[in-house]
This record gives C-alpha cells, sequence and structure tokens, in this order.
C-alpha cells in the first residue's frame, strides 16, 4: 500500500509541476512541445528499464505473457498517458474551442470628461487624467504650455478643428520639445485630409517617476508620424494612452474596447508599448485574447517571449547584463560587485540576475546585494554605506535613473579618477534605464557628471558615426528641427539631441506602420491580426533597418541580433560609446 501511495503522490507531483510550467510558459509551444516529447521519451525509456528488455524482447514478452508485462510497467503508462493528455489539451484544446473574451471581459473606467464612450479620461483621486486622449485631454500637464493645451482642447471638443490645431501649434512654439502638442496638432491635419487613415495608441505613464521616459517615447513617435505621413498615401493618427499610476490592464482594456469600436476610416490596429516590463506582463494575454499586436519600444523583461500578439524592439536583459558582465570583467577589471535590485519590480529583476550570472565565478564575486524600492530611494544613502562595507569596486544598479540619482549624490569623493574599477574609488554600473537623462534629479547634476557612471543602452545619437545611413540622417534633421532649439543653459537633449528612447520609439511606430502599409499596399483588409502577421514577416530579406540597428523578428516576437552599446558619462558631461555588441547595418548581417 506504501509503495502504491508514494507512486500516486509522484504521479500528481508530476501533473502539477508540468501544469506549473505550462502556466508559466503562457502557451508557448517551443516549451510545451519540449515538455511532452521529452516526458514521451523518459516514459518509454522508462517502461523498458522496467521490464529489462530491449524492443525485441519486449515483443516477444508482448506475445508470450502481456499480463505480466503491464504489471510490470504499469504504474510508468499510467503515468506518461496522463501526462500526455495534459500536454495535449494544453496546446491542443484552446485550438479547437478558443476563448473568446465578451465585450464585458475588460472592467473600464467611468469616462466623465469625453462623450465618447472609449476615448476619454477619467480624473484620479491624485488629480491625474488616466486614459485615452485624442486631444481632448492634456495629458502632459506640468509643462507651462498646459493653458494653451486645455483651450486647444476646449475647441477640439467643440469641433473647432483648425482652431485647436492652431492652439497646439501655439503651445509648441512656447515649449519646443512639447510632443504632444505636436501630435495633436498633427493628428487633425490627418483627419482634415480625407484620406485612408490608421490609428495606433501610443501607451505610457505620465507619472514623476517616469515622466522623462514617456516624454521620449512621444517625441520618437512623432518624429516617426510626421515622416510617413509625408511619405505615404496612408496615413497615421496617434492617441495618447496614460496609466498615471494605475495599473496598466485597465488602461489597455480601455485601448481594445476602443479599437473594437472603431470602425470607418481610422481604425485602430495596434498599440505602441508598454515601455515597463511589467505593465507589458499586465496586459499582453489582454491584447492576445483580442487580436491588437502591441509593439513595445523598450520592454526588456528575459520572460517577455512566444506572446502571439507581442513583439519588441528591444532585446532582452539576458543579453545587455552578459554584455555588462563581460564590460565589468575584461575593461573594467572588476572583481568585487555590490549589486542594487528590487526583486519586486520585473525590469529591476530580470536585470540583477542577468548580470549575476554572467559575472559570478570563481574570481568574480557579489560581494552585497541590497534591495530597494523602486520609486523610493530614500533609503539608498544608508544601503549604499552598507555596501561599501564589503569593498567592492563597482557597484552594479538594476533599476531606474530617478533612482539612482540618489546613488549617485551618496557616492564617497575618489581622486584621481582612474578608468578601472577599485575600492577606493568604486564606480557604477546600470542598465538602459539609466540612459534617461530628464529623470536625473537636479541635485543629483554634479556627481552625474563624476565620470564613474556606465551603462548599458539599445541607441544613441552617435552610434553611425563613421558610417551612412540615410535614415538617420533625416531623422536627427526632423527632430532637432521639430524640438529645437536648446534654450540657454539647457542640455540638448529633448531639444536637439534624441535620447535612446525616443530613437527605440520612432522605430516601434515606424516598423508597426510600415506593417500597417505593406497591407494597404497588397489591397488587404489592415485588422489587428493581419497586423501581427504583416509584423512577424519582418525578419530575414524583409529585416527593416532601423535608426537604433537592424530590425528583424523572430517566432517568439523577440528582435534578433540587436545591438547594445555600453556608454560611459565622463567629466565634461559628455556621452562616449565604448562598445557596441550585435548588429547595426542590415547588409552585414
Amino acid at each position: 500500500m506504501s509503495r502504491r501511495l508514494a507512486q500516486l503522490g509522484f504521479l500528481l507531483l508530476f501533473i502539477i509541476i508540468l501544469c506549473w510550467l505550462c502556466y508559466k510558459a503562457s502557451g508557448s509551444a517551443q516549451l510545451t512541445a519540449f515538455i511532452g516529447l521529452l516526458i514521451g521519451v523518459v516514459g518509454v525509456v522508462l517502461q523498458f528499464h522496467e521490464a529489462r528488455m530491449g524492443f525485441i524482447r519486449l515483443l516477444k514478452a508482448l506475445g508470450e505473457d502481456l499480463t505480466t508485462l503491464v504489471a510490470k510497467t504499469r504504474f510508468w503508462m499510467i503515468l506518461t498517458c496522463v501526462l500526455l493528455l495534459v500536454f495535449l489539451g494544453w496546446n491542443i484544446v484552446p485550438h479547437i474551442w478558443p476563448h473568446i473574451p465578451s465585450a464585458t471581459s475588460c472592467s473600464l473606467p467611468r469616462n466623465n470628461l469625453a462623450s465618447s464612450a472609449y476615448l476619454g479620461v477619467t480624473k484620479a483621486s491624485n488629480g491625474e487624467l488616466i486614459g485615452i486622449s485624442d486631444g481632448s485631454a492634456v495629458l502632459d500637464a506640468s509643462l507651462p504650455d498646459l493653458a494653451r493645451k486645455q483651450e486647444a482642447a476646449q475647441q477640439y471638443n467643440a469641433g473647432n478643428l483648425s482652431e485647436a490645431q492652431s492652439l497646439w501649434q501655439s503651445a509648441a512654439e512656447q515649449v519646443t520639445n512639447d510632443a504632444e502638442a505636436r501630435i495633436y496638432a498633427e493628428d487633425v491635419a490627418v483627419e482634415q485630409s480625407g484620406l485612408p487613415t490608421i490609428t495606433l495608441v501610443v501607451a505610457t505613464r505620465f507619472t514623476p517617476q517616469y515622466l522623462g521616459g514617456a516624454r521620449d517615447v512621444l517625441q520618437g513617435a512623432y518624429i516617426a508620424q510626421r515622416i510617413f505621413n509625408d511619405t505615404h498615401t496612408l496615413r497615421m493618427r496617434l492617441l495618447l494612452a496614460n496609466a498615471g499610476s494605475s495599473g496598466a490592464a485597465q488602461i489597455t482594456c480601455q485601448i481594445i474596447q476602443a479599437a473594437v469600436a472603431s470602425e470607418g476610416r481610422a481604425p485602430i490596429v495596434g498599440i505602441i508599448g508598454w515601455e515597463l516590463s511589467r505593465d507589458v506582463s499586465e496586459s499582453v494575454t489582454l491584447v492576445d485574447q483580442a487580436h491588437l499586436p502591441m509593439l513595445s519600444p523598450t520592454a526588456s523583461g528575459n520572460d517577455l517571449r512566444n506572446l502571439p500578439y507581442f513583439a519588441r524592439i528591444a532585446p532582452p536583459d539576458a543579453l545587455q547584463g552578459e554584455d555588462a558582465a563581460l564590460y565589468a570583467r575584461q575593461t573594467l577589471e572588476a572583481r568585487r560587485v555590490a549589486l542594487f535590485e528590487d526583486p519586486r519590480d520585473k525590469y529591476s529583476q530580470s536585470l540583477a540576475s542577468s548580470f549575476r550570472l554572467a559575472f559570478e565565478d570563481a574570481s568574480h564575486q557579489i560581494t552585497a546585494t541590497e534591495e530597494y524600492h523602486v520609486g523610493q530611494p530614500g533609503n539608498l544613502p544608508h544601503l549604499l554605506q552598507e555596501a561599501l562595507r564589503s569593498q567592492p569596486d563597482l557597484i552594479y544598479f538594476a533599476g531606474y535613473s530617478a533612482d539612482v540619482s540618489k546613488l549617485l549624490e551618496a557616492l564617497p569623493p575618489c581622486q584621481p579618477l582612474g578608468a578601472l574599477a577599485t575600492t577606493a574609488c568604486p564606480l557604477v554600473l546600470g542598465g538602459d534605464a539609466l540612459y534617461i537623462y530628464g529623470n536625473y534629479a537636479q541635485e543629483a547634476r554634479p556627481a552625474f557628471r563624476s565620470g564613474r557612471l556606465y551603462f548599458t543602452a539599445f541607441a544613441f545619437p552617435d552610434e553611425w558615426q563613421g558610417q551612412t545611413l540615410p535614415q538617420m540622417q533625416t531623422f536627427l534633421e526632423t527632430y532637432a528641427a521639430s524640438f529645437g532649439p536648446t534654450p540657454p543653459g539647457h542640455s540638448p537633449y529633448g531639444y536637439t539631441r534624441p535620447d535612446a528612447d525616443s530613437m527605440l520609439a520612432y522605430d516601434a511606430v515606424s516598423v508597426l506602420a510600415e506593417a500597417c502599409a505593406r497591407l494597404f499596399q497588397q489591397r488587404q483588409p489592415v485588422t489587428g491580426a493581419r497586423v501581427q502577421q504583416s509584423l512577424l514577416q519582418i525578419t530575414g530579406k524583409q529585416a527593416w533597418q532601423g535608426i537604433t540597428g537592424t530590425i528583424a523578428f523572430g517566432s517568439d516576437g523577440n528582435v534578433l541580433n540587436k545591438p547594445v552599446l555600453l556608454l560611459h558619462l565622463d567629466q565634461a558631461g559628455h556621452t562616449q560609446v565604448k562598445q557596441v555588441w550585435g548588429c547595426l547595418l542590415k547588409e552585414r548581417c
């Protein structure tokens, strides 16, 4: 009896483990197929082992004593059959009886500021406007041109399109780098053109923690919109979605409902977003069910793969973590690293684990791991003091620029500053989220220019130096003409010089618009499902030459062989490229 109970317990444990793996795979055909094949092989091998005979002896035994053989192999036969049934059920049943969510599967906020059922915003308790704006509401409300944008929104809601467009253009003249105003003005021009139009929704967060990145994304999206509309018969309209401090899933639901309701000349056919890996994780099941493609410019979490309606421009954290560890070991000659992470944040945890895995060995150690809360950097000076007790020669900060500001302020000064990491003067190395200069606190500027900050990035305006790329030249010229000149005393970033997120957003919007344009040229319906198919055909010889490198998608939605750069901010405040990994030019890939 005890043996039978043990076998039953073992069987149940295997079933639970398999179900958990399938759940974590989020429908990954590759992983579940591998599991199913492995189960079948293991089951057969165990049956052969249990019977202690080869294939010929097995056939002979079947003729001589089938009952004895079945008795000997019964447990493993049952185990194999049950696990294979679970595998087949997980992969085949959903395709035979797919779950189609009803129109009420998403709980939407009550719209109290717009007449449309799905376009519009609601005012949160903290004053944020949450939802989708087509110009009828102002999402970036902390710029000096707020009054003009609000007046433009009023005119737009009243149907006075030309007056609204004039006010948005006036707002953009007042604050030259305000992309929100320019997008709304361009949308009016698209509406008045009368030409066939597709609509993309740019989904982001206008909160202090992520405001710099949101503005960068809008800038890149606007430049892509303008260049596309200047060169195509098909026109592109952009809607802006703000999750604020709320969950991304709620706003994704609103986008989906708006897409279902959008009929006629300007259907919603895709989402540019989200920026954060955790927001993608919250939303990706919803867009899969709705067959609405989502293309993220920046989300880099390692687990964002094999998702039917998701793709991304940025490579996964595993790649930048590995490259950063390689640079730390070989170039900075670091041997002792203090690691800062927030295990509750998907990006921070993913980046930290990738770096740790690639860095540690017998002669390279993580001497301290300090856990902090993203968005709450107040205790970072205290954590830094604790970390310094382990005498690290390098600090790896798996977090965001708004948070690392506090750590940079608290760094003890060291003179002279060398090019290598030492315990007397530990350097700071981080990921792509540190290349959002608009999010660094003003108080951190002196430490920001200490020459001790290094980070990986997925794009850089000067990465094409020495190489000719017409697309890049057009982008830089249009960007500077749109958002310049640089005001006196300000950094050129955000005015005449783009951040990485602006470049990545430009490529994301351009690629998704190109997928739509190909369908339009082929006279095929531009629907979400067809756009996703067209998007994944951008691979191989059909790869897209982006300004951030070659863009070609694998079957899992990941971009292939995308460049990763290692940047250094020197004491003069200049950003320098130290190393480039990956494929920039399509012709050389």
